[in-house]
């Protein structure tokens, strides 16, 4: 079983975690985890960090204005031997990576499969595309979204339904 932090020691402002805990989020699985806040600390085997929460590894980025992050075992201390189960980031949440960008105002990431629910104003981009729904499901592993608004039909009004914009990458010219 994968260690979820193998040490996490506070200075200032700053938290780095020399893990491969967060491996799915990068492909590169030996990239260090950085963790960023203005405020770390652990109550019930539940690290949570506020005030600008930033998480790295490799070129994959977690932001948000908090992050709760649940440890296996439920230990206490800042240094966790142990895994971890999931994450909420709430409050301006984003997860980039180089070919696409989520940002919800909050993001449940599952360790067990792999995926993260994104709930309120939601926005994907991939390529060129843009998705806009009220939430989305992602699996990380196998990239499948589903996206759902908060309304059905055509007299919703704009905004309630999903809306996709695909941008065509056909650049031909001559063709009428």
């Amino acid at each position: 079983m994968k260690s979820f932090l193998s040490a996490l020691f506070v200075s200032a402002a700053l938290l780095t975690v020399p893990s491969t805990a967060f491996a799915q989020f990068s492909a590169d699985s030996s990239a260090p985890t950085i963790l960023n806040a203005d405020d770390a600390f652990t109550a019930n085997g539940v690290i949570t960090l506020t005030g600008q929460a930033d998480i790295r590894q490799g070129d994959v980025r977690l932001l948000a204005d908090k992050v709760e992050i649940y440890t296996e075992g439920g230990g206490n201390g800042l240094i966790a031997t142990s895994g971890f189960t999931r994450m909420v980031a709430t409050g301006n949440f984003y997860y980039i990576t180089p070919d696409q960008e989520v940002r919800g105002d909050k993001g449940v990431y599952t360790r067990a499969d792999e995926s993260f629910v994104v709930t309120g104003d939601v926005v994907l981009l991939q390529d060129d595309s843009v998705v806009t729904g009220r939430v989305l499901n992602y699996n990380l592993q196998t990239r499948e979204a589903k996206v759902a608004g908060n309304c059905e039909g055509r007299k919703c009004g704009k905004g309630r339904r999903v809306s996709i914009l695909i941008r065509s990458t056909n650049t031909a010219q001559g063709t009428n």
